[in-house]
């Protein structure tokens, strides 16, 4: 009774206090209003403008400081050049990366520089003539082309002498979707040159995949084959919507006939139909002046565009294996900590104690890992997480227990569960899942935020609870069995 007349008093105090600070501040703010209504006009003016920057300071600094980090302007605002990239490489083998594909991207561009060889990235869906295309380019290439499509399964590079004396690689690529492998796209950062091979006008998704070959900022070309289905006007308007829609030049976009084969349907006299491979003719003049005009040109910004590429490229293929690495600790440091747990559950003796020896290890995990991520991290936001974590655990209480009750009833010879090995299999799938959500966040978002945390974490423990129930019974028992000898 006393302690519900202590809190009502309490909040009664705090009410009035606040009741009291909103008048006051009501009647400070309509004094200062009418005084300035009577002060001169170039008063009121900087007195308004004051309070506009300070109110708007205030807005700025409190966005800049509420606002979640951004790793990947982070890490578009690194300086990026040949000599950090060596360091970079150095440093992350020295610290265990394996930094091997982004070497080996380094030593493909240095082996191309050498040879002063010019790559022209040939891309297209299937079906679009590229082999045919390349062929015509290559009579002596043997390359083999069919009208069924998807004849090219994998980058093939044909050598091409140009007119002027250029030595040219030209990377045939099969069929692609961008989103669905990656790996092709790199080809054409790659090249100092891109051609966008279409079968005849362009579609709504050759839109997109074209879009994204734009923004490398590549010198690009875009060839629409088989001519012969358009006369010149339709032909002209076609270049001219791709032109503007795209924001390429106009003189960019060429039409072809890259020959091969095609089959067609021959009405007979008597009526019925008989389908005939015949021989397509090849016209590919246009694209060949195109290529030459902008070799002869931009040699020397193409180069430059393809360095940075490789270079971009390389960066990124870097990075990509810090992430594995660090992906790799995280997991390693999960299963240490989970497993500290199950061992803390299993040698608590005095009624709380494994609570208390619980809170100290989740606190270290949070801390390893921001640490492992490069993460600074408040104490307080280090708790946030944990109570909010705490808070969905015991949501799950039950249902946990029992989940962990009936993996370890599956062992045969167990006899009767004590609450001490229960506890120690609930300990560790809770920690696995704790420490999971937070490397996950890190990784993410560059930064420990408590309440996506928190929700990831309720979303793995509930994805994993029979599975990690399995997992941690077998812990717990072989730890409870070291404990006893046996």
């Amino acid at each position: 009774m006393r302690v519900r007349l202590l809190l009502f008093i309490s909040i009664l105090l705090v009410a009035v206090v606040t009741l009291f600070l909103l008048l006051l501040a009501t009647d400070t703010a309509m004094s200062v209003w009418q005084r300035l209504r009577e002060a001169p006009l170039w008063l009121q003016v900087g007195y308004s403008l004051v309070l506009l920057l300070i109110s708007s300071a205030t807005l700025w600094l409190s966005w800049r400081w509420l606002k979640p980090a951004d790793k990947k302007a982070a890490e578009e605002q690194r300086v990026l050049d040949p000599d950090s990239l060596q360091e970079e490489l150095v440093e992350s083998a020295d610290a265990g990366i394996d930094v091997s594909a982004a070497v080996e991207e380094i030593r493909e561009q240095q082996r191309r520089k050498q040879n002063g060889e010019v790559f022209i990235a040939i891309f297209g869906e299937i079906s679009t003539g590229k082999s045919s295309l390349v062929k015509a380019l290559l009579p002596s290439a043997g390359l083999e082309s069919d009208p069924r499509g998807g004849t090219t399964q994998q980058v093939s590079h044909y050598r091409w002498q140009a007119d002027s004396g250029d030595a040219i690689i030209i990377a045939d690529l099969p069929g692609f979707n961008l989103d669905s492998n990656p790996e092709i796209i790199e080809e054409a950062r790659r090249a100092h040159l891109v051609v966008f091979l279409c079968d005849s006008d362009i579609t709504r998704s050759q839109m997109e995949q074209l879009k994204v070959l734009l923004e490398m900022g590549k010198p690009l070309v875009v060839a629409l084959n088989k001519v012969d289905r358009f006369s010149g006007s339709e032909a002209r308007s076609i270049a001219d919507n791709i032109s503007q829609q795209m924001g390429i030049d106009r003189d960019d976009v060429v039409f072809i006939q890259t020959g091969g084969r095609q089959e067609v349907i021959k009405i007979l006299s008597d009526g019925s139909e008989e389908t005939i491979s015949r021989d397509r003719s090849n016209e590919i003049e246009p694209l060949r002046k195109i290529l030459q005009s902008k070799l002869d040109n931009n040699a020397e910004l193409m180069e430059q565009l393809r360095d940075t590429a490789i270079l971009l490229l390389a960066a990124e293929k870097l990075e990509k294996a810090r992430d594995s690495h660090r992906e790799q600790q995280a997991s390693e440091l999960v299963q240490t900590y989970s497993k500290r747990a199950v061992v803390g559950a299993l040698a608590a003796v005095a009624p709380g104690s494994d609570i208390i020896i619980q809170g100290v290890l989740a606190t270290r995990l949070i801390q390893s890992l921001c640490k492992l991520y490069d993460v600074s991290v408040k104490e307080v936001e280090i708790e946030s997480f944990l109570r909010l974590a705490g808070g969905k655990v015991k949501k799950m209480t039950a249902l946990t227990l029992a989940i962990t009750g009936n993996a370890l009833k599956a062992f045969p010879g167990l006899g009767t569960l004590t609450g001490g090995l229960v506890h120690a299999v609930a300990y560790g799938m809770i920690f696995d899942s704790l420490g999971r959500a937070a490397a996950e966040t890190l990784a993410s978002r560059g930064e420990l935020r408590p309440y996506p945390a928190a929700k990831a974490f309720e979303e793995i423990l509930n994805d994993n609870l029979e599975a990690g129930a399995v997992r941690f019974a077998k812990l717990a028992l072989a730890e409870k069995g070291k404990d006893q000898g046996t």
